[in-house]
């Protein structure tokens, strides 16, 4: 059984109800699969945290679709009930061209119903309106029914209810009541991490109580297990090339990576991380802010994104873990950084008119900004580095309010296009690599044998 629940814009209240249903469900015994359209990494941390199981991201512009089923039907089979989190309103995606990247895109490729969740706070009859422009903009439709946020009385639930269901025939299941005991606080990239809060898992139960509250539960269960999802057999191309990428690890005896993984260093997909293990990569955890030294006898080190400048004061303090990984670095050792990953790697780091010490493995400076630098889709070509490390493309994301400037010269390695046109965004110093693009590594399983053989040239 799979679901969608996506909302007619953003802020209707996807993240409530979809962190309350998994924990209403998981509180019903079930089993839950959590995954979320488009690349965000905040929304799956509350996921984990309702349903006490890995949540999957199913990017579906970055990822081709033949992918985006593989990886949904791989990962649902494990469970008993699959909710995916839509991205944005309903239809926002790439462009206006068309719905590729949207929820409403996923949703077709997965053929999963979908469950709309809008404000109907101020509105009677013009919720029929909305509904019917939603299920006839791009038909066949896969909304299956509606649930109303913010509605404080049943008798506004009334209206609404039989506003919807007599002009669009679609069935409303319920409504949440709002309540600012549940409302997750923001930050300039989102929703705060979910660890940061210390009330999280009293909201998250409070969640599951307003949608058992006024939401029909039970009748989702029933009428969304009747789905038939994509079944037909698409792994084979999967197989093929994860086998491959497995004969490379054994091939070089194996790989133990190290992840700087703490509340500094926190996006990571979940996908990514099983695909390495799944490919028998030996993965390794430490924390950045409060670890004093890497671990013993890694082979590369991987730097996700995240929020550095929260934490600068604490990295900046931690000066044996920055001589440690200087020093792996300076010994030949592979390091892979993404954005947040990427600044650790500066000099300094520029942050509310103070400057933290970084590890200075790439040198110059990061500075943070008020404003976005860089926010969206884009594709990146990673350059040949030598006859082992061919040149790939792999479509990936940027989204900071920061920017690097680093003096010194070393080789601009990626070629970045985008919504603003084409630039370059990612150094190579020696055996590091550090770049703003976030990559999900089924966009293009070439990138992981890239990726793996650049961790094999800075073996040490």
């Amino acid at each position: 059984m799979g679901m969608m629940i996506a909302g007619v814009s953003s802020g209707a209240g996807k993240t409530t109800l979809t962190i309350g249903l998994m924990r209403a469900l998981t509180n019903r015994g079930f089993k839950v699969a959590g995954f979320k359209s488009g690349p965000d990494y905040i929304d799956p941390m509350f996921h984990r945290l309702a349903t006490k199981e890995p949540s999957y991201n199913l990017p579906s512009w970055m990822v081709p679709d033949n992918a985006l089923q593989h990886l949904y039907h791989k990962r649902s089979l494990q469970y008993d009930i699959s909710v995916v989190e839509g991205v944005m309103g309903y239809y926002d995606g790439h462009s206006t061209e068309n719905i590729v990247g949207s929820s409403a895109h996923l949703a077709q490729t997965l053929n999963i119903p979908v469950l709309i969740i809008m404000d109907g706070s101020s509105m009677a009859l013009t919720a029929a309106a909305i509904v019917k422009g939603l299920i006839t903009f791009d038909e066949p439709t896969q909304i299956k029914g509606v649930i109303f946020n913010r509605i404080r009385s049943e008798k506004h639930y009334t209206l609404l209810k039989s506003a919807v269901e007599t002009h669009t025939g679609i069935k409303c299941y319920g409504y949440i009541k709002p309540d600012e005991h549940v409302v997750l606080e923001s930050r300039h990239l989102g929703l705060v991490q979910a660890n940061e809060d210390e009330a999280i898992e009293k909201k998250i139960e409070k969640m599951a109580l307003l949608v058992e509250e006024t939401v029909d539960v039970s009748s989702i269960i029933q009428d969304f297990s009747n789905a038939n999802p994509v079944t037909e057999d698409i792994s084979n191309f999967y197989h093929h090339k994860i086998l491959a990428l497995t004969d490379l690890i054994k091939l070089n005896k194996g790989l133990t990576l190290g992840i700087g993984k703490d509340l500094a260093f926190s996006f990571y997909y979940d996908e990514n991380l099983k695909l390495l293990e799944e490919i028998g990569v030996k993965i390794v955890y430490f924390s950045p802010i409060y670890d004093t030294v890497i671990p013993k006898g890694l082979d590369a080190i991987l730097l996700g994104g995240g929020y550095p400048e929260l934490f600068a004061k604490e990295i900046e303090e931690n000066e044996s873990m920055k001589e440690s990984l200087r020093a792996f670095a300076l010994n030949g050792g592979a390091i892979y950084a993404e954005c947040g990953g990427l600044m650790y790697l500066t000099d300094e780091l520029v942050f509310d008119e103070r400057s933290y010490k970084m590890t200075g493995i790439l040198g110059g400076t990061s500075y943070m900004t008020k404003s976005l630098q860089n926010f969206g889709h884009v594709e990146a070509t990673f350059r040949e580095i030598d006859s082992m490390n061919e040149a790939v493309t792999i479509r990936g994301h940027e989204f900071h309010h920061s920017y690097v400037e680093i003096e010194h010269k070393i080789p601009q390695l990626i070629k970045v296009v985008g919504k603003n046109g084409e630039r370059q965004c990612g150094y190579l110093k020696d055996n590091v690599i550090g770049t703003y693009v976030h990559t999900h590594f089924y966009s293009n399983l070439d990138f992981v044998d890239y990726l793996m053989h650049f961790f094999f040239r800075g073996r040490i």
